[in-house]
């Protein structure tokens, strides 16, 4: 067993019974730029590149390089599919075609009015400005352009030809709305203005018979005798009297006319053999004669005091426009004339 054992010489290993040569470490280069590289150094420092080792070794290396190959195939294809859609002049269905945007161009300047050499010479010229072309190809910012004023020119009036052929002047004189030509003056505006104020018309006579006449004596005053209908005869010589009984300080009763329906009433004419009484007006709208005169249904209209006293023993009563209406009309009288007790009415005409 002792035999057996013993100990390694290494010396007897090598060839022809020599110490072994010693081997020189291999030296690490960049396979890019073949610069060295020391131990463990995962980056070439001269040019960048990732050296083999243990980055190559790191776990998910193959997933991220598989994702790395399918995107990049992805992207390639939409590259390819939308070049050959821009090829054919046609997008793909359910696509969104992008307009293509051309640089602008730079506007044309505008080309200053012409302007009166009178009105130049009054008015400075405005300096005209342009925005410069934009070399990037962008639009450009017209906000913080300024806007340029432009003054305002009279514009010259074209002289018009004269309808008799002669020469016309060169200028236009408006005078009186008339436009001046050689040898005529022509109105050229008419007056077309219309009048919006009603004309007033006379009132005119309402046509009633001797029957639409009556005494109106609510009190039993009047102690003569008498036809009313004269009142309406158009006959002025003669006339119906009112007396009252002696000592008596007023008349107190007074004649009334029926229109037969309600009519506005604007004037009434009244003529007279007793001058100088006094009469009260007063009107309804009712069927019926009110009772007496302070029955509410009378509508007071006017007073009237020596009565008859003007030329032709006349007088004429105005009552307003007319606009209300009404059935009967009363007249009321009132203090009799200073030479008696009686009141004489020749002739009455309602005018409406």
């Amino acid at each position: 067993m002792s035999l057996l054992q013993h100990d390694h010489d290494p010396k007897a290993d090598a060839p022809g019974g020599g110490t072994p040569e010693e081997v020189a470490p291999a030296v690490r280069a960049c396979p890019t730029c073949q610069a060295e590289l020391a131990d463990g150094q995962d980056w070439c420092l001269n040019c960048g590149q990732a050296q083999p080792g243990r980055l190559a070794n790191l776990p998910g290396k193959r997933a991220a390089v598989t994702v790395l190959a399918l995107t990049t195939v992805l992207v390639g294809g939409a590259v390819a599919a939308s070049y050959a859609a821009l090829q054919d002049g046609s997008a793909a269905p359910g696509s969104t075609q992008l307009a293509q945007v051309s640089a602008a161009e730079p506007a044309a300047p505008v080309p200053a009015p012409a302007t009166d050499p009178a009105a130049s010479s009054a008015l400075p010229a405005a300096p005209t400005t342009s925005a410069p072309a934009d070399p990037g190809g962008t639009l450009p910012d017209t906000s913080s352009t300024p806007a340029t004023p432009t003054p305002a020119t009279p514009t010259p009036t074209p002289s018009t030809p004269s309808s008799s052929g002669s020469s016309t002047s060169s200028g236009t004189s408006t005078s009186s709305g008339s436009t001046g030509t050689s040898g005529s003056s022509t109105d050229s505006t008419a007056d077309t203005r219309t009048s919006t104020t009603p004309t007033e018309t006379a009132p005119t006579a309402i046509k009633l018979d001797g029957s639409a006449a009556a005494l109106y004596d609510p009190y039993t005053r009047n102690t003569a005798t008498g036809d009313v209908t004269k009142t309406l005869d158009a006959d002025p010589g003669t006339s119906f009297p009112i007396t009252v009984a002696p000592g008596s300080g007023s008349i107190g009763a007074g004649v009334t006319v029926d229109f037969g329906k309600t009519r506005g009433i604007r004037e009434i004419d009244l003529t007279t053999k007793t001058p100088g009484f006094k009469v009260e007006v007063y009107a309804t709208d009712s069927d019926e004669l009110p009772p007496d005169v302070l029955d509410t249904r009378w509508a007071h209209l006017k007073d009237v005091t020596d009565v008859g006293t003007g030329a032709g023993n006349k007088q004429i009563i105005s009552l307003g426009s007319g606009t209300t209406k009404y059935r009967h009309v009363l007249l009321w009288f009132t203090a009799p004339p200073p030479d008696g007790l009686t009141v004489r009415v020749s002739e009455l005409k309602l005018l409406g």
